[in-house]
């Protein structure tokens, strides 16, 4: 396991946050990558999220707000808000990205750390960064792909219900 990881795997040790995150190590990886998997919940959906950091200077928390396929339609009125939120907020990254016909609506906060990485940065990143921002800015882009009115043949996944187990996202995939 890379430094950064072993990290924040102790600061959610020390923290009882072991509840909340799964760690994942991605074998054969030339950059030694460990994923936290977690999850936030909004509404009675629960949308994943992962932490991965590897040995490279950067990482980054990345939620999955909603995957499928979508409409045209629903592309240009969802890529019109991500950017609208992209202009608005410096620290996110807001996307729409598609891999062997699966796409999904993304979320990336990065995360710099050089030869100090603080796990405390991370915790305060989701918790007092990320969880907000969700709670009040989610809703555009819900309501964006929702806004199209498609088949029901034509979003096969927008989110996964809290019974229901989370959806991976498209690197989870490779897996």
């Amino acid at each position: 396991m890379n430094k950064k990881a072993e990290l924040f795997q102790q600061f959610i040790e020390q923290n009882e946050l072991t509840n909340l995150f799964t760690l994942r190590e991605i074998e054969n990886d030339q950059y030694n990558t460990a994923i936290f998997d977690a999850s936030i919940e909004y509404n009675d959906i629960v949308f994943p999220l992962f932490v991965v950091l590897d040995d490279t200077p950067f990482g980054f928390v990345r939620l999955e707000i909603a995957g499928g396929r979508f409409t045209p339609e629903q592309r240009k009125a969802t890529v019109e808000v991500l950017n609208q939120l992209n202009s608005e907020f410096k620290c996110f990254k807001h996307y729409l990205m598609e891999e062997d016909g699966y796409e999904a609506i993304l979320l990336d906060v990065s995360l710099m750390s050089g030869d100090n990485f603080e796990p405390e940065l991370v915790a305060y990143t989701i918790f007092e960064v990320l969880y907000p921002h969700t709670q009040k800015d989610l809703t555009r882009i819900i309501a964006a792909v929702e806004s199209v009115k498609v088949e029901n043949t034509a979003v096969e996944e927008t989110a996964t219900k809290k019974e229901s187990k989370p959806r991976k996202t498209t690197k989870s995939k490779k897996d």
